[in-house]
């Protein structure tokens, strides 16, 4: 694995490695089986880039996060749709979009992610409602769009160096 990663000023683009800082693109299943397959896939794919420990266990946490949620909240049980995914390394860091077609988000926006801890106060800890919460403290310029009946979510998350 190289420490340093030589940059193509004209083109953005790193040599022997996929255009335009593509690490990862796939689709799959949205079941809870595809999504950690999906998780797998892409955290192999990172091996590569010499992240440190910290940043690949940030970058597994968001992935499990925002796609459990997809699977969990956006498609019935049932009838698991499409989940696409993409991660590019970019100067400013990992730029992640992953989109599907389920059920649009609540009040058309993604989450707040408030610490469960400030909803409940003294009544004993809750054992889920830390996704959105982990996500927001991990990741930068979130964004979620609904177009043309999809889901797009977009992120940015802080790696050393960037590409």
């Amino acid at each position: 694995m190289p420490n340093e990663t030589a940059v193509d000023k004209s083109t953005g683009e790193t040599p022997g490695r996929l255009p335009h800082g593509l690490v990862s693109q796939m689709s799959f299943k949205a079941t809870f089986r595809w999504v950690r397959r999906a998780i797998h896939e892409a955290m192999d794919a990172l091996e590569a880039y010499d992240l440190t420990a910290e940043e690949m266990g940030s970058v597994e946490i968001v992935l499990a996060e925002a796609l459990n949620n997809i699977v969990e909240h956006a498609y019935p049980q049932d009838q698991p749709g499409e989940i696409t995914m993409s991660l590019r390394l970019r100067q400013t860091g990992l730029l992640v979009e992953i989109s599907d077609r389920g059920k649009p988000m609540p009040h058309g926006r993604a989450p707040l992610g408030n610490h469960p801890m400030a909803e409940f106060g003294e009544d004993p800890m809750p054992e889920g409602g830390y996704g959105w919460y982990l996500i927001r403290e991990l990741v930068q310029d979130l964004v979620y769009d609904r177009r043309d009946g999809q889901n797009i979510l977009i992120f940015r998350l802080t790696i050393r160096g960037g590409v």
